[in-house]
């Protein structure tokens, strides 16, 4: 982007004083491909001549999304210079395609994440990247408010049908809300400490003081050289990954460009119907080119989870662990109502043996203990006499005798015990009941 376009246009105009006019077309233009895609921004830094930004599509709308996002600050940039009397430069990007590059893992993304941040400190712009005028720099320190309101700009470029005012969602990368486990709170907290570091390392190697907000407003349009031309031989990487995962994204990179040539050669012939390698963004965005599924296995390639997938496993990871932590609490609980049990039971115990000893102590005065009767053996060795005593069941009963054992032997009557038998004995039938 022109210099010159963000010196001139920064002047303000904007109902809002808060925000920078050339900040402001950039977060609508923002909002606007956010509205129009449903892309997942994670962070805006505008840097003078061009721009950083982060985002995780959710399928293959980011070709679009930057797309709108450059087209439409492109095209209010060049009305707001002709507003100002100056000539309008036409592509304010001077002409350079969109340089996209996949962040692979949580490393790659913090690195990234910082790099952008403090990339307007490393410019020589500002010593802090919060002290550039909003709409520069959106970054990580508004992920917990969820995003910011825009206004629309007071720019005849903006439609009057567009909303006054459009929420730009500002939202953390999926791989950090993994790593954190979603706690934004953390996340924020761990980004700055790593920008103050990088701050403060930036501090020691700067030479001179920074150029500042008002010296780059105050730069003409026109005194901005333009971009040099990069010209490279071999096309340099297009993924940050950790060490160990380069050799698999290499795989995938070449394998893509091969493929992809493959197929442009065939395109050119004429073929319209054969699929493109996965990842061919900008043909199937703006020719309608059919795109392959990706290989098995494939990193680069292979599509993003959706923040809202990644909030619906990180739900359920939570629900797991709340279920194993009442399941542990539970367990406590009833370690602890045992340990007590456990505690009362000695207590008691404890309080027996000692009651047991106080009354082993105690002394009893003039009281005798009962004293058992002591048997009297039979020296003489004569038996005592015994009295037998035959009697009837009619007979009177017999009384003891002192100091004398009575035996009673009961008879029976000798007349009485046959006819008793004569009558069992009787003919067959006799104890039949009466007819």
């Amino acid at each position: 982007m022109v210099a010159g376009a963000a010196a001139e246009a920064s002047k303000p105009k904007s109902s809002s004083p808060r925000w920078d006019e050339v900040g402001q077309i950039f977060a609508y233009a923002a909002a606007l491909a956010q509205r129009a895609t449903k892309i997942d921004w994670h962070q805006l830094v505008l840097n003078v001549t061009h721009h950083h930004s982060q985002a995780t599509p959710r399928d293959r709308e980011l070709a679009e999304a930057t797309r709108i996002l450059h087209r439409t600050t492109a095209c209010a940039l060049n009305w707001l210079l002709c507003e100002r009397g100056f000539d309008a430069p036409g592509s304010v990007f001077d002409k350079r395609q969109t340089h996209w590059t996949t962040l692979v893992d949580v490393d790659a993304v913090t690195l990234r994440t910082i790099y952008d941040d403090v990339n307007c400190v490393a410019a020589g712009w500002v010593t802090h990247p919060l002290d550039v005028p909003l709409g520069h720099h959106l970054g990580f320190d508004l992920w917990k408010a969820g995003g910011i309101a825009v206004p629309k700009p007071e720019n005849d470029f903006f439609s009057k049908k567009l909303p006054n005012e459009l929420e730009l969602r500002l939202t953390p990368p999926i791989a950090l809300v993994r790593q954190f486990d979603g706690d934004i709170d953390a996340m924020i907290a761990g980004l700055t400490e790593l920008r103050d570091v990088r701050l403060a390392t930036l501090a020691k190697a700067r030479c001179g003081p920074v150029r500042g907000v008002k010296k780059m407003r105050a730069l003409h349009p026109w005194d901005e050289p333009d971009t040099a031309v990069e010209v490279r031989v071999h096309s340099g990487r297009n993924f940050a990954s950790h060490p160990d995962l380069w050799e698999r994204c290499m795989e995938d990179m070449y394998g893509h460009r091969h493929a992809h040539a493959e197929r442009i050669a065939r395109w050119k012939a004429g073929d319209r119907t054969s699929a493109f390698p996965a990842g061919t963004l900008r043909g199937y965005t703006f020719l309608g080119m059919p795109l392959d599924v990706p290989e098995h296995g494939a990193i680069l390639g292979a599509p993003h989870p959706s923040r809202e997938e990644v909030e619906a496993e990180l739900a359920e990871k939570r629900a797991q662990r709340a279920k194993m932590e009442a399941a542990r609490r539970e367990r406590m609980r009833v370690r602890e109502t045992r340990r007590e049990r456990a505690r009362e039971l000695a207590e008691h115990e404890d309080l027996e043996r000692t009651l047991e000893d106080e009354a082993r102590r105690v002394r009893v005065i003039d009281v005798e203990p009962p004293k058992k009767p002591v048997l009297k053996p039979n020296v003489e060795g004569t038996s005592e006499p015994k009295i037998i005593v035959r009697r009837g069941l009619d007979d009177a009963h017999v009384t003891k005798a002192e100091g004398q054992r009575v035996i009673v032997l009961r008879t029976r009557d000798a007349e009485a015990g046959k006819r008793s038998k004569r009558r069992r004995r009787g003919g067959r039938g006799a104890n039949d009941p009466p007819a």
